[in-house]
């Protein structure tokens, strides 16, 4: 029996066009800013319209799944570039991956990629006057989440009211804006007590007003909070807990939010990943897997947590193919996280493990060294052709946030998105900024 690329692993077998509304839609007198300018409310709907063109144009590209599918069904209409992709060394597409400009120059024989940059381009914010931190905040707060943090502050505009931190964990960001406002009193809602515990003895020691309180945000409970007029902050909150402070500040009528989106899959439900009337227009065909697409670039992993990412997803791929064959089922079939242990005790011993956990009988002469080279191999192919999908990420996310500013737009607010980080900073670095 064999797998659909044709190698059996049983130890006695030996190894083995331009679109025009696209081409419109980057006319300089509309959709594409330059960089020192946000995009502004009333290009907000003119750039998702064009995003999603493009995406609907292309859907076969960033829709298919390497890790899933062993053929891309976009490979015929493109035979030059799967071929190139399928012959391209893993440190050759690991470096491409890294620098997107070199994957971007790269891709473009083939593909439009240029006119996908422009699409995705967005303006930074405008930085405001700090004043000077307290020594401790910037002790207290992991160098990165602290750049991140101030970096957030900056970027917001005071509107003189009250604050709310959103899923504030320790209190960071509300002990940041209360100190750069002048001693602002800031609300900081959190689930976890611990994090409340340990963030109003933060706010004690730096003296602030900055009061963390208890609660649930996707809870009935948090409807008191948004009762008065304030202003309230979401830095990197994740899926459903942005879409929950969108939903429910807008109903509120809260006077301003500014919130940076993170997550986009966690706590999406099929049906619910579109929020606006104007997305609902316009919207790709969007599963929770590509929301999950939008948010797959790093740049801040170690170097043990790539290396650790890449034998996992070698192992799956390898337990993969064998599956495959020993079921006689040539269908993707998900698989168990596995953990640092489990790395520990060997190829073998896990595929026989997680063979056992999903009911499927192996057969006593399985050649597993030989499966295992072949995981490597299919990584090495799925790394190179998800070069093509990722391309696509920027605008996943795009289009994504600019779905969620205009639901706010169309709540009566004056909408803005804006870059208020660098890329190596944070990949999450898109900003809206919606005020009454």
């Amino acid at each position: 029996m064999t797998s659909r690329g044709g190698a059996s692993y049983r130890a006695s077998m030996p190894d083995s066009s331009h679109c025009a509304a696209a081409d419109k839609a980057l006319e300089p007198d509309a959709r594409v800013p330059s960089r020192d300018r946000v995009l502004g409310h009333d290009a907000l709907a003119m750039r998702l319209a064009a995003i999603s063109t493009e995406l609907n144009s292309h859907e076969a590209l960033w829709r298919a799944l390497a890790f899933r599918e062993p053929g891309m069904a976009w490979e015929a209409a493109h035979p030059g570039l799967a071929a190139a992709l399928r012959a391209l060394p893993l440190e050759a597409a690991e470096a491409l991956h890294a620098d997107p400009g070199a994957c971007a120059d790269w891709l473009a024989r083939w593909l439009p990629v240029e006119r996908w940059r422009l699409l995705a381009e967005v303006g930074a914010w405008p930085r405001h006057a700090l004043r000077p931190w307290p020594r401790e905040f910037q002790r207290d707060v992991p160098g990165r989440k602290w750049a991140q943090i101030e970096a957030f502050v900056v970027a917001v505009r005071d509107g003189g009211h009250e604050c709310i931190d959103w899923c504030a964990g320790k209190g960071h960001l509300a002990r940041a804006l209360s100190q750069q406002w002048n001693g602002r009193a800031v609300t900081a809602l959190e689930r976890d007590e611990a994090l409340v515990a340990a963030g109003a003895a933060l706010a004690r020691r730096a003296r602030l007003p900055v009061v963390p309180h208890a609660c649930d945000v996707l809870s009935e409970a948090v409807v008191p909070w948004l009762r008065a007029p304030r202003h309230a902050f979401a830095l990197h909150a994740c899926g459903g807990l942005h879409l929950r402070l969108l939903r429910a500040g807008a109903a509120a009528r809260l006077p301003a939010i500014s919130c940076a989106p993170c997550c986009y899959h966690l706590g999406a439900q099929a049906g619910r990943l579109v929020v606006s009337l104007a997305g609902h227009a316009h919207a790709p065909r969007l599963r929770p897997e590509d929301l999950r697409t939008a948010v797959q670039e790093t740049v801040t992993a170690p170097g043990h947590a790539r290396r650790h990412r890449r034998r996992v997803q070698q192992w799956q791929l390898g337990f993969d193919l064998l599956q495959r064959e020993v079921r006689g089922v040539d269908a993707y079939l998900p698989l168990p996280p596995i953990d640092a242990a489990m790395l520990a005790g060997g190829f073998a011993a896990w595929c026989c493990a997680v063979a056992q956990h999903k009911q499927i009988l192996l057969p006593g002469d399985v050649d597993f060294e030989a499966v295992e080279r072949a995981g490597q191999e299919r990584f090495r192919v799925v790394t190179a052709l998800d070069l093509v999908r990722h391309q696509f990420r920027r605008l996943l996310e795009l289009w994504l946030v600019l779905d969620r500013a205009l639901f706010l737009a169309e709540q009566g607010y004056r909408v803005e998105v804006g870059e208020f980080c660098s890329r190596q900073l944070s990949p999450r670095n898109l900003l809206i900024d919606a005020r009454l």
